[in-house]
């Protein structure tokens, strides 16, 4: 475990030592915020004029804010994460590195769980930061805090997926771009498949159950299914043997 906490030290300074982690957390920041914003000008243009009309209690802060930015910042994921994982290991080969990672002692499995952990650490710093938005909603209202922290459980479940692919993407080539378009492509198919999900014939039934963001939409409404989580834990873990197949055959060439 020791030496899986360092490599994840390792890849987290890197990204801070480069240019990667001010890049991809700025324009993560700056998109979640634009939504923000919207979302919170539209609740209050509709609270006022429900006011106005002598309607009730008016809109759910939560469900009008939150849960359309936690599907906003789902979909930037499909660019971001794999700006963040295309480093990992295509960088490794082109700096010639990756040789002496893969005669060094370190096993396959050490190595994979390290690079992967330093990523997750780093999305995981991101979505802190965006902790300002539900403070701001906390300081002026009364959100309902239990579908915003299950949101944000959602939101990192689904990274670690993406990140996950992202890594095996990176573990094919030693082209940082080839890995980011891989891991965008990839992405985009499962989030196709969403699309998929409204239809009622039998494809459509296989789709609902295939769909990553589907499962999210839950998490996003306050609901933790065991079976999303299993789910989501479980497509990391194959993405995750599949990189550490690739490098263990590579190992031994």
């Amino acid at each position: 475990m020791r030496t899986v906490l360092a490599i994840t030290k390792k890849e987290l300074e890197s990204y801070f030592a480069s240019p990667i982690a001010y890049v991809v957390g700025t324009l993560f920041l700056v998109l979640s915020g634009v939504f923000f914003y919207i979302y919170l000008i539209f609740y209050l243009q509709n609270a006022q004029m429900s006011g106005a009309y002598g309607g009730g209690e008016g809109m759910d802060v939560t469900q009008t804010i939150m849960r359309p930015l936690f599907s906003n910042v789902g979909f930037f994921g499909l660019i971001i994460f794999p700006l963040i994982t295309m480093k990992l290991l295509a960088e490794e080969k082109k700096l010639g590195t990756y040789e002496l990672l893969m005669t060094s002692p370190v096993s396959i499995l050490q190595l994979v769980l390290g690079k992967f952990l330093g990523a997750a650490s780093l999305v995981l710093l991101i979505l802190l930061l965006t902790g300002i938005y539900p403070l701001v909603l906390s300081i002026y209202g009364n959100p309902d805090l239990g579908p915003i922290l299950t949101g944000y459980l959602g939101l990192f479940l689904l990274a670690c997926s993406f990140l996950a692919v992202g890594l095996l993407c990176s573990s094919l080539t030693e082209n940082q771009i080839v890995a980011a378009v891989l891991g965008f492509v990839f992405l985009v198919i499962f989030w196709i498949l969403n699309f998929v999900t409204r239809s009622e014939a039998w494809y459509g039934k296989l789709a609902q159950y295939a769909s990553i963001y589907q499962r999210f939409d839950d998490f996003t409404q306050g609901v933790i299914n065991a079976n999303d989580v299993f789910y989501y834990v479980s497509f990391a873990f194959f993405a995750l043997f599949v990189t550490g197949v690739i490098l263990q055959s590579q190992r031994w060439k």
